[in-house]
């Protein structure tokens, strides 16, 4: 009888001793996995702050698809000329002669819209910055291509923009102000409305 009850309590303190150690094997276990876990994340999140922050030249400032805002951003001041932008515009001219190729000559060799209104972009934005009395000679070829079957209603609008910036660099606020309504009549999203409220309150004050 006493062998028997020894027996059953061996028998109880052996399954306790299996479960609890089945138990302390399953938490250590656990905690094994958890800590790799834990210690992938840190190094993950380690290398992205590197990467982030650290990983790149510190000469400008960068925005998420790897482009420097310096690159993206280059603000046009249409106020009196500095030195910085007459050295632009002697950049541009100097460019000019390096290529040897006019706008004429592009034209010829190949007739790509987007191409050529790259080309005027460069002139009109050069002009701009320091206007002189007489307009460059290329607004004919401008307002040539608006009308080019392979501009889409977007470019034209763009175009028509780069119109309306040149007159208005040049004091035509009345063809300007034309312009700009003609771009944003083909492309509400061309971003001359701002300019349109300004330039009707100069023609009606």
């Amino acid at each position: 009888m006493i062998h028997r009850f020894f027996k059953d309590v061996m028998k109880k303190i052996i399954r306790f001793l299996v479960l609890l150690a089945v138990i302390l094997v399953s938490f250590y276990l656990m905690m094994t996995v958890f800590v790799i876990f834990a210690c992938l994340a840190a190094f993950g999140g380690l290398v992205w702050v590197y990467l982030r922050y650290f990983g790149k030249s510190k000469s400008g400032s960068y925005s998420t698809k790897g482009v420097t805002i310096d690159q993206v951003i280059q603000p046009v001041n249409t106020s009196a000329s500095s030195p910085q932008e007459s050295e632009s515009v002697e950049a541009f001219d100097e460019m000019q002669q390096d290529t040897g190729y006019s706008e004429a000559d592009v034209t010829a060799v190949y007739y790509d819209v987007y191409a050529l209104y790259d080309l005027y972009e460069i002139e009109v934005r050069a002009y701009c910055l320091s206007p002189s009395p007489s307009l460059p000679t290329i607004v004919p070829d401008i307002i040539e291509l608006t009308h080019n079957v392979d501009a889409d209603d977007q470019l034209r609008a763009k175009i028509y923009r780069l119109l309306g910036e040149l007159y208005e660099a040049n004091n035509d606020i009345a063809l300007a102000l034309e312009y700009y309504q003609t771009a944003v009549s083909l492309d509400v999203k061309v971003g001359v409305k701002r300019k349109i409220t300004k330039l009707t309150k100069i023609i009606s004050s």
